[in-house]
């Protein structure tokens, strides 16, 4: 890395030769008419004129973020230019550039001894493990000409299903995540067409790298949609003060799917973000911004299982409300709020979702829409007093002058179910075809240290601590609360 910051600055340092000699002086005494002589240029010659050629590349930007980069090495004539910003990348003129990027997560963790989410995948008999490939991501993004971008990427470490498991009707979880194309022709509208995230939720749509947390809240894991594939469009205004995401979905999501559940069909979703006050508050109180989205998707009951959401806790994946029987609409609503000012950041989150329940009765008879609902307050504060950003950035890396950069993190937030009781006349029960169905819900406090090394290497650390409101499903019996931790290192090349 010296390498390159010295190659950078050699680059970048002032010429000391004859095309950068000072400007002369006037001599003393002398007229203005030779001091106006002495300051113009000298006209150049036609053919003495040093032109750069029509495909020479001389763009020293990245065309995909517009940061400034720093050459790896010198082009070769008519060849591939290798650079490095956040990721390597290779320039091929001005009309295509692919960046290549990799993510990988190790885990060490520890939660009650019987947690299901935790158990060795290999083992012969059920046997918890302390460390775990959490992700392991490889992809490519680019750019083709002026107005088309690209980006695939994939997940190594997804478990295939046995023949058994295949047998009793479970589904595989995809190993591609986002492979789609975009082009941006008009000036406030960019098209997007294949695998991507569906617009909807706050902590959902912030990066896994990028996150203050090393899982994402309760909410963001179960009721937002997640990706799928379809078509979207986006775009802003107001010189940024007003964004807009809108898309059709062939799913509604891979966050409402699971081995066993289905989820909803086609999926209609939007998203606003916008900061109104930006030119009322004064620049000391940072950066205040608002976002809300709605998503209306088909649900079906065509497999015998039921296809509504289910409820499990954060790492330990104990079930503490099971999928009832669901056919209609699926309408998601979710507000937030974003604000950062100086070293510290605030974020809150509502989400409500009711899930139609037609002919789903012992009688076919319609019953009450089920509820499920979700929010959460978050907040960080930089310890090494770094401005606030995602992704983090320190003002002195590790070993480079400086420790890096320490923030301290903590959110609160619940997660429940229920149905909608208006229209409801039995008791409640925890049966799928319940009339009223009985209420359960999970609350959860997160304490967490991050410290970002530099732009590739970054650790968490998590408390987490989770209060389900049911006894009855409880994994711990006789106790009210039960904590769980998890270590992270991260690298992102």
């Amino acid at each position: 890395m010296l390498t390159w910051i010295l190659a950078a600055a050699i680059l970048a340092a002032p010429q000391t030769g004859d095309d950068a000699k000072a400007p002369k002086t006037p001599k003393k005494g002398a007229s203005a008419t030779a001091a106006k002589a002495e300051k113009k240029p000298k006209k150049a010659k036609k053919d003495k004129v040093a032109r750069a050629a029509p495909d020479e590349d001389v763009d020293a930007s990245d065309p995909i973020t517009g940061e400034q980069l720093v050459d790896l090495a010198p082009p070769r004539a008519g060849g591939p230019k290798l650079e490095w910003k956040q990721h390597p990348q290779m320039k091929f003129g001005k009309n295509f550039t692919i960046a290549f990027e990799a993510r990988l997560q190790e885990d060490a963790h520890g939660t009650h001894p019987d947690a299901p989410g935790v158990q060795c995948s290999n083992a012969t008999l059920p046997e918890p493990c302390d460390w775990e490939l959490h992700r392991n991501r490889i992809g490519v993004q680019g750019k083709l000409f002026k107005h088309i971008q690209f980006e695939v990427e994939r997940e190594l470490t997804e478990q295939e299903l046995t023949e058994k498991q295949l047998i009793k009707g479970e589904t595989p979880k995809s190993q591609w995540k986002d492979v789609n194309v975009s082009v941006d022709y008009l000036k406030r509208a960019q098209f997007t067409v294949g695998k991507q995230k569906v617009p909807f939720g706050l902590d959902e749509l912030t990066g896994v790298t990028h996150n203050d947390f090393v899982y994402r809240s309760l909410g963001a894991s179960y009721l937002a949609p997640g990706r799928d594939v379809g078509a979207a469009v986006n775009g802003r205004f107001f010189k940024r003060g007003l964004n807009y995401w809108a898309g059709v979905f062939v799913h509604d999501g891979d966050n409402a799917r699971s081995k066993k559940i289905e989820g909803g069909n086609q999926t209609f979703a939007a998203r606003v973000t916008g900061e109104p006050f930006r030119h009322a508050l004064p620049g000391t109180l940072g950066t205040l911004n608002f976002g809300a989205a709605f998503a209306i998707s088909a649900l079906s009951d065509d497999n015998f299982r039921p296809n509504g959401f289910r409820g499990r806790t954060v790492m330990a994946q104990d079930y503490f409300y099971e999928s009832v029987y669901v056919k209609g609409l699926r309408r998601r609503m979710e507000t937030d709020l974003d604000w950062t000012v100086g070293p510290a950041s605030v974020r809150a989150e509502y989400t409500h979702v009711l899930d139609g329940r037609e002919g789903q009765g012992l009688d076919n008879e319609n019953l009450p829409d089920a509820r499920s609902q979700a929010w959460y307050i978050s907040g960080t504060w930089s310890l090494t007093g770094d401005t606030k950003s995602r992704p983090y950035k320190a003002k002195n890396d590790f070993l480079q002058g400086g420790i890096g950069g320490v923030e301290v993190a903590a959110r609160y937030e619940r997660l429940w179910f229920d149905s909608v009781d208006a229209l409801s006349t039995g008791p409640a029960s925890r049966t799928p075809r319940a009339d009223t169905v009985t209420a359960a819900g999970d609350r959860v406090l997160t304490i967490g240290v991050n410290w970002t090394l530099n732009r590739f290497w970054k650790l968490q650390l998590d408390g987490i601590r989770e209060h389900l409101e049911n006894p009855l499903v409880n994994p711990m019996p006789g106790q009210d609360a039960f904590w769980s931790r998890v270590l992270r290192f991260q690298l992102v090349l």
